[in-house]
């Protein structure tokens, strides 16, 4: 199944790392280094996932939980931190975080949490 995949993250390694790994398993991906322009690529495309790193250039991921909700879109979130905390994490689930990563991330820990996500 093909989907629109969002991953937000200011760290280019892992923007292009993610994508090349979702494009090889046929997703479409669309990458945004900061909050604005997540909020930009939201405006433009419906995705069904989003990754989204906590600590952006110009925001936190945790807000990108808060503009689904706000928008009411159906749209699955999965946060990934390098810095996990309780209180993120508790944050996270509260505003429905589909799951809550701790990178660095491996291939198969990545495609895993994408399937778990697509079958909900």
């Amino acid at each position: 199944m093909k989907v629109n995949i969002l991953v937000i993250d200011n760290e280019e390694s892992i923007r292009f790392s993610f994508s090349r790994f979702l494009v090889a398993e046929g997703h479409n991906v669309i990458t945004a280094t900061g909050y604005r322009e997540a909020l930009a690529r939201m405006d433009e495309t419906e995705f069904e996932l989003i990754f989204a790193d906590i600590f952006l250039e110009d925001g936190w991921g945790i807000d990108i939980l808060r503009e689904v909700m706000q928008r009411n879109l159906k749209t699955r979130v999965i946060i990934m931190t390098a810095y996990p905390s309780t209180e993120t994490a508790q944050d996270s689930f509260r505003l429905h975080a589909l799951d809550y990563l701790v990178k660095p991330l491996k291939q198969t820990g990545l495609l895993n949490s994408v399937n778990k996500a697509l079958q909900q």
